[in-house]
């Protein structure tokens, strides 16, 4: 039987005769479609609305759903029932106008969804692109973060996820006051309604909006202000009560925003080259590398330097030679580059590395997640492996060269004394997010520059288990102390800021 609903006589009659056939042929500008669903905007009697429906999806596609986890999409019937959800709870949506619901079977069934238009608003990622947060204050930007967060807290307290919550599915009105921002969910058509929100959803929910977040540059302390205001909660709470759940959404976030990237750089990916990737990826006979599609005309020339290890020593300048490690400074074409070798020492060295990914990979993968928080990094400019019977026998890593002082020669100037102890706890803070370690954090490691450069990052690793991740940051926290030791004021303060942390 069919289920047809209007909250609005020029609808009604508009749609009296065989409403499915007038909503599937509705003339109408088309926003968006997909292969079973089309979003349309229309006019009617001087009034906009727009106009979502849904065709049947097969049980091919339900199953396969389900297969995967994931709960599929059948119909308006979601949408409408969201969106008079959170109306009801006092939370702005599209209002609903319209919605018909045609066969029981979830496989064959068609339906529609009629909202009014949102007048004169656009999405907060227009907002971002248009660059319209730049102009305003800090006061400005301080209240349109707390509003967003304030928005989707209240959505989540009346047990509604959303499953697609990213900046272009929240609006905002075009010349809004930023002291009454005005802010609107849309997009519901995957949301579930439960009495309380389920943990692993809400981190899905706020990691994917962090995630489009990302690419706009907001500032450490933005991200706090968000998550302050979300959890209802000082700082010093936030970072007691909420550290675990706050590390595992900004993980999810940055991994979301990092994919792309690091399937780039991935020498088991069998594409020769990603086009999103900012590198390109040869795959020969005796090595697999990737390298920087703007340096591509030093190629040939690394590729020989890499190949006569002798030659390398000779032609620059020898910063470490150690049995499983071998670091040299060159300057090709009045450009400074580091070669960095990461040898296998023995049969059994190679053997216990079979497993592991190799050392070039590790600088790799981390100088990609550091920068993702803002973490500088020394310029990756080629990453290689060698092919071996059981695994990579050597690695190499060709990095930009670093402008800026090493830490040990900043420390030597006092008035850099307060910069170096904040840049330090800021690094961290920031790599407490992701799940990182250093892996040998101590002076030598580090540069200054505007802010702190992290280098030599082949021993840093990742984990998200809770316990393991807090010991490593230890231990790097204490290396980092006692490479300090001599700067007695220095190393007073950090361990205090160490210890609040």
């Amino acid at each position: 039987m069919d289920q047809v609903k209007f909250l609005n006589d020029d609808l009604k009659h508009f749609f009296t005769d065989k409403p499915f056939d007038v909503a599937n042929n509705l003339d109408g500008d088309i926003f968006r479609q997909h292969e079973n669903r089309v979003t349309k905007r229309f006019e009617l009697e001087q009034n906009n609305y727009f106009i979502k429906t849904h065709g049947p999806i097969g049980w091919k596609e339900i199953l396969k759903n389900l297969i995967q986890f994931k709960t599929p999409v059948v119909g308006a019937k979601r949408e409408y029932q969201a969106l008079n959800h959170l109306s009801k709870n006092g939370v702005k949506c599209p209002e609903v106008r319209g919605f018909g619901l045609r066969g029981l079977n979830p496989a064959n069934s068609s339906s529609f969804l009629i909202t009014k238009e949102l007048h004169n608003t656009i999405s907060l990622e227009d907002f971002f692109f248009k660059r319209i947060h730049e102009e305003l204050s800090f006061k400005d930007k301080k209240n349109l973060i707390i509003k967003v967060a304030a928005l989707i807290r209240r959505m989540h307290a009346t047990g509604l996820n959303h499953r697609d919550l990213y900046l272009c599915h929240i609006h905002i009105q075009k010349n809004t006051d930023i002291n009454d921002i005005d802010l609107s969910l849309i997009d519901l058509h995957r949301a579930q309604i439960r009495s309380k929100v389920p943990l692993r959803w809400l981190v899905k929910d706020l990691g994917g909006f962090i995630h489009s977040v990302l690419q706009f540059n907001l500032t450490e302390r933005d991200f706090y202000r968000f998550f302050m205001t979300y959890f209802d909660c000082s700082l010093e709470v936030l970072l007691q009560t909420h550290q675990k759940l706050l590390q595992t959404i900004l993980g999810r976030a940055f991994e979301m925003y990092l994919k792309p990237q690091v399937k780039g750089i991935s020498l088991n990916v069998r594409d020769k080259e990603v086009n999103e990737s900012e590198f390109s990826k040869y795959i020969e006979d005796k090595r697999r590398f990737v390298i920087r599609k703007d340096k591509e005309l030093f190629k040939d020339q690394i590729l020989k330097f890499l190949d006569d290890e002798e030659s390398l020593i000779n032609s620059g300048e020898v910063i470490k030679n150690e049995r499983g490690h071998l670091v040299v400074r060159l300057k090709l074409k009045d450009q400074d580059f580091y070669f960095k070798k990461y040898r296998i020492k023995n049969i059994y060295h190679g053997f216990t590395r079979v497993l592991k990914p190799t050392r070039a990979n590790n600088s790799m993968r981390a100088t990609f997640w550091f920068n993702a928080v803002g973490i500088k990094t020394a310029t990756p400019i080629l990453f290689c492996e060698d092919k071996g019977f059981l695994g990579a026998r050597a690695s190499y890593l060709v990095t930009e060269s670093i402008v800026g002082k090493s830490l040990d020669d900043a420390l030597m100037i006092e008035d850099n004394h307060v910069r170096v102890i904040s840049s330090i706890d800021a690094f961290f803070k920031r790599i407490n997010w992701i799940g990182y370690c250093h892996g040998d954090a101590k002076t030598s490691n580090f540069f200054m520059d505007k802010s702190l450069i992290a280098f030599d990052l082949d021993s840093s690793c990742q984990s998200f288990m809770h316990p393991f991740q807090r010991k490593t940051l230890l231990r790097d926290k204490k290396r980092i102390l006692k490479s300090l030791k001599s700067y007695n004021a220095i190393y007073s303060k950090l361990s205090k800021r160490f210890n609040r942390s």
